[in-house]
């Protein structure tokens, strides 16, 4: 199959990208690290008709809340028009789109969105209009927090693996908070092998969202996270606007398409991603 990847160069991307190749599809990479974001249309509109691809996986955007609440234009730019221009550039051949939205849509404890969650809200709606009008296929999904070797991590996004690489390098760790909060984390190699079986089976899954997550047993809060790490050099500010208390995704519906399921605990997947810290130190 020839597969289209938007953020291609991103953490997901990168994971999907080869393990596609490694399969033996043809993948096309597209992402603003190489020059080409999804928000300029003309440019993706040809590169789409270049590539010809029979999906395309939309990856590129802005996955940070805290980076959302302060640059929303930044944001709104990355996620609500880059998605409109995929779904734009797959109207005219009517090409499948699997979009990787986020568990972030839904309203935090406060009752609040933040804007990450408000554009990648407004992207599904995008995507399903473009289905009810022009008949492009879609599949959406909700992930829950992703991570895994050679995602990078930083204070503002991945914090899985800011926390791994806060206790590795001894760096301390600013809680939103008071790290009560906690996810069903989800390994990256198992979020791959969703993503690859949905471009491989694609008329199987089509038209539904579908929640993504490790599951109950891969429940983990912050402090719960920071304590099994031994860090304690941790120091907690205010909690972000549309922050969610608690995610544990329910992953029936998309375990019931072709049994999918997460195989990996969070133990062995923080392990993992330890090691291959401590490798590529």
């Amino acid at each position: 199959m020839r597969v289209l990847v938007t953020g291609a160069a991103g953490f997901i991307g990168r994971h999907l990208a080869g393990h596609l190749q490694h399969l033996g599809h043809t993948v096309r990479w597209i992402d603003k690290r190489n020059g080409l974001p999804t928000s300029d249309l003309q440019r993706l509109t040809i590169a789409v008709h270049d590539a010809a691809p029979d999906v395309i996986v939309h990856l590129g955007a802005s996955c940070s809340t805290a980076v959302s609440l302060r640059d929303p234009v930044a944001d709104f730019t990355d996620n609500v028009v880059g998605t409109f221009n995929v779904c734009e550039a797959a109207r005219r051949k009517r090409t499948p789109v699997l979009f990787v939205s986020s568990v972030k849509v839904q309203p935090g404890a406060d009752g609040l969105i933040a804007p990450l969650g408000q554009s990648k809200r407004t992207g599904e709606d995008y995507l399903r209009l473009y289905h009810q009008l022009y008949g492009v296929p879609y599949i959406i999904n909700r992930p829950s927090t992703v991570y895994g070797p050679g995602q990078q991590g930083s204070a503002e996004a991945g914090w899985v693996t800011w926390f791994l690489r806060a206790a590795l390098e001894e760096h301390p760790v600013t809680v939103h908070g008071d790290g009560t909060q906690s996810r069903d984390i989800l390994f990256v190699s198992d979020f791959v092998a969703l993503l690859v079986d949905q471009v491989e089976h694609f008329a199987d899954y089509a038209g539904q969202t579908y929640d993504v997550g490790g599951g109950p047993d891969n429940e983990v809060s912050l402090n719960e996270l920071l304590a099994a790490l031994a860090h304690t050099d941790v120091s907690h500010d205010e909690r972000l606007p549309g922050d969610l208390q608690r995610v544990v995704m329910d992953n029936t519906k998309v375990t019931a398409v072709r049994g999918w399921q997460p195989t990996t605990s969070w133990r062995e997947g923080v392990r993992a991603t330890l090691e291959h810290m401590e490798r590529h130190a």
